[in-house]
């Protein structure tokens, strides 16, 4: 059940039916109000600085009452000069007040303050948009550098005092720095003009600052898992460097001493730590452990359930508020009726499932996912938690609403579109927009399995059971006449959050699928499909191992095909999970198959892939993201399909981003962040990862990669070298994040953890943009999908409450 305080916020939200409130005094940015200011420089005040702010843009800027005014329409009449004809990924525009200066040095100063009004009649989340211009060593914006700005989101008619730390921010020659946003269009609620006020802009030096890169934690933080430990489970906590000290963790209500012992010294290949081992307590309670003379927040050590039930309301909160179509209390009304797609002379208004992301874009695929996780995390609350498990199908069923919606019915399906506004509405004007549709084999492979899994997780009685099996069945032969017809010929398509498919996920994928159908029908002929098609992806998989200069034999992760020359990858996209989903199905149906010591050895290799890469990140429990070829940057194939938008240098830095990792061999590099280049951010990657390391898990009753997989979760909930929760409203030190049209929602997560150009450590600064600061629905669907897994280990163990 979810903790009290929670339970209060779960029934004012008429059990998430409009968004749960946002309990702020956690936050990052309340947090770093606090900090003592030691030093001040004024860049804009009632009395210094106005004459020199200029305007960009439409709108207006003027200095009237001590403060900046900065103000435009909503809207305007046509797209800005060079954005696509249609529309696509665009807004009205951008509107900037802007300083100038001449190449001056930041660099003592590590934080910029302000206060600004908003004056924005109906707009759900007014945002101001931060930004500064540096032309020294490192240029400030560049193609793969975009982080000199950053998105506030503010409360609308009243004064927000807001701050944006900048400690590693490059600043040794700022040329300008603005305030500016982009025109988004107006929903049902919104006025015709927005406006801003801002005044006491600063330039501080404050104590204490946040950091934002590397792997040492502030000297004075305690790095845990917010969301707490498993009583069976490995228990540390850590601070930076070595240092002597005992510790002890008490009991948080009476004081009472539970564990001690000293802290142990960790040399480790990403520096020194010491660590704090508590692994034998295992009575459930709230503690809190001190260090010396630090202290931590309170921390739970229970089972699943106890632990991660109030992050399950909290993503369920999220999903709910990215609702498309729907109106959501205090975000939107029923929005983008305008968008559509076309084939064969139907339309299909594209408005529904859940938007994609902060920018409010739509993608089919992430939303059929999202449905799924819904499903799974229903099937396993539903015998303990009735009005979660009842809230988890309803909003299922709004997904799978769109998963139907979205069929053409012979093989074609509109799957995408780039929407980046409010749209009004009415079709047949300049603001509408159109989905791509496609007939595409992969996305139907995809889509017919997960019909058909949500087919088989309803309950009987359900007027849509029958209908998801039937259409599962249609789409799969559908997906196999094209594969059949054309092959590989028709990956990838660009602008699909499906891109970077390589054959052996394509063909996880059909198999996983295949499976379902044969679970579905009994029919032989699915499950010849499905053992046919994992015979290419066990072909694809590095069986015999690579020997490391240290003598280890490294097996177990898969290529992008049986030729084995690349290896399979993922940066801000990634569905390494559906590998394992595809040894899970075969070996559910069909447990006597010959090939069934086949199957489980290839599941054997990848849990000790898995358990490789842990001693690359330890002590936190971030999963490195894999082993890369020296020369992979030379298939151009799989380079172009991997990386979106990159520059002419991107090869080039491939070379340079693998010298930053471990050398393993002469011809192999483990990457504990991926190779990228414009899209960054790595929170899909450990939770896809992490769901295969649970399904590998479950299926060897192997405890480690189930604690593994845990700890993907704990890395995101605080466990990381910045001390912050990445879920917003879950845990402590949250901060805002890139969530543009509709707000800070409860349950965010964003896409993750970057690095700072071409290095491989983790890089996470203040500044809100996308992507790696941009907040994804299919993230709370990987969350579900792989605490689905976690309550499911539970039960096998017997560790799940009493019903």
């Amino acid at each position: 059940m979810a903790s009290k305080p929670l339970e209060k916020e779960i029934l004012l939200s008429n059990i998430i039916h409009k968004p749960l409130k946002i309990d702020e005094r956690a936050s990052l940015e309340a947090d770093s109000l606090k900090k003592k200011v030691l030093e001040r420089v004024v860049i804009l005040d009632s009395e210094q600085g106005a004459d020199q702010w200029r305007h960009r843009g439409d709108g207006e800027s003027r200095f009237i009452d001590g403060m900046l005014e900065l103000s435009s329409p909503n809207l305007m009449d046509h797209w800005p000069e060079g954005s696509p004809s249609d529309g696509d990924y665009s807004t009205y525009g951008p509107v900037a007040a802007y300083r100038s200066f001449d190449h001056e040095s930041w660099e003592s100063y590590n934080r910029i303050s302000f206060e600004i009004y908003p004056d924005c009649s109906g707009m759900a989340n007014p945002h101001i948009k931060v930004a500064i211009r540096n032309d020294g060593k490192i240029k400030i914006p560049d193609m793969y550098f975009r982080e000199g700005f950053n998105v506030i989101n503010l409360k609308n008619k009243q004064w927000n005092q807001c701050s944006m730390e900048i400690p590693d921010l490059p600043r040794d020659e700022i040329t300008e720095l603005s305030f500016k946003y982009d025109m988004y269009g107006k929903d049902r609620a919104t006025g015709d003009t927005v406006k801003y006020f801002i005044k006491n802009v600063h330039l501080e030096k404050v104590e204490y600052p946040n950091i934002s890169k590397g792997w040492q934690p502030r000297h004075k933080d305690v790095i845990f898992s917010h969301n707490g430990y498993h009583p069976d489970h490995a228990k540390t906590v850590l601070i930076a460097g070595k240092r002597e000290a005992s510790f002890s963790v008490m009991l948080l209500e009476t004081g009472e001493e539970k564990f001690s012992g000293q802290v142990q010294a960790a040399e480790t290949t990403i520096g020194s730590f010491s660590v704090a081992d508590f692994t034998p307590l295992a009575e459930e309670g709230t503690y809190v452990i001190r260090i010396g003379d630090l202290i931590s927040k309170p921390f739970r050590i229970g089972c699943s359930v106890d632990r991660w039930e109030d992050s399950i309301w909290k993503s369920l909160n999220f999903i709910y508020c990215e609702r498309c179509g729907c109106p959501v209390h205090g975000i939107h009304g029923s929005c983008h009726a305008d968008i559509t797609a076309k084939h064969d002379g139907g339309m299909i208004i594209f408005n529904g499932g859940w938007h994609d992301a902060g920018d409010v874009s739509q993608q089919l695929v992430q939303t059929a996912e999202v449905a799924l996780s819904l499903y799974e995390m229903a099937e396993q609350v539903k015998e303990h938690n009735l009005p979660l498990y009842l809230r988890l199908v309803e909003e299922g069923e709004w997904g799978v609403d769109f998963l139907l919606k979205t069929r053409f019915g012979d093989g074609y399906r509109a799957t995408s579109a780039g929407i980046r506004i409010w749209s009004d509405g009415i079709i047949g004007n300049m603001d509408d927009m159109y989905a791509r549709v496609h007939n595409n084999p992969y996305e139907n492979f995809i889509c017919s399995g997960i019909e058909a899994k949500i087919s088989m997780l309803m309950e009987e009685g359900n007027i849509l059971k029958d209908k998801l099996a039937q259409v599962a069945l249609q789409d799969f032969q559908y997906a196999v006449e094209e594969f059949e017809k054309d092959g590989f010929s028709r990956q990838p398509i660009f602008w699909e959050h499906t891109y970077m498919t390589s054959e052996s996920l394509f063909l996880a994928t059909a198999s996983w699928a295949a499976s379902l159908m044969y679970n579905l029908t009994g029919e032989e002929e699915y499950a010849r499909k499905a053992e046919r098609y994992l015979d290419d992806v066990i072909a694809s998989q590095e069986a015999e191992g690579i020997r490391t200069d240290a003598g280890e034999m490294v097996a177990g992760f898969f290529y992008r095909n049986p030729e084995r020359k690349v290896a399979m990858h993922f940066n801000h996209q990634a569905r390494e999970h559906l590998y394992l989903m595809a040894f899970s199905e075969i070996l559910g149906t069909q447990p006597d198959h010959p090939k069934k010591a086949r199957w489980m050895e290839a599941v054997e290799r990848y849990g000790s892939y898995i358990k490789f890469l842990t001693a690359y990140t330890a002590p936190y429990p971030m999963l490195s993201s894999g082993i890369y070829h020296i020369d992979e940057h030379k298939d151009q194939a799989s380079f172009d399909v991997q990386h979106l938008l990159v520059g002419d240098k991107a090869k080039e830095q491939y070379g340079e981003q693998l010298r930053q990792g471990v050398r393993l061999n002469n011809e192999y590099y483990l990457k504990r962040f991926p190779v990228w280049f414009s899209f960054k951010g790595n929170n899909a990657i450990v939770l896809s990862t992490g769901k295969a390391a649970a399904l590998a898990g479950l299926l060897l009753n192997d405890r480690k990669l189930i604690e593994i997989a845990e700890e993907q979760l704990h890395w995101i909930v605080g466990k990381n070298p910045f001390n912050q929760s990445l879920m917003y409203g879950e845990g402590y030190n949250f901060a805002q994040q890139y969530t543009v049209l509709s707000g800070e929602m409860v349950g965010e997560i964003p896409v993750g953890i970057q690095t700072f150009e071409n290095e491989d450590v983790p890089y996470w600064p203040q500044m809100n943009s996308a992507t790696y600061k941009e907040v994804w629905v299919g993230l709370a669907g990987k969350w579900m999908t792989l605490a689905a897994d976690l309550y499911a280990y539970d039960k096998q163990q017997g560790k799940f409450p009493n019903v």
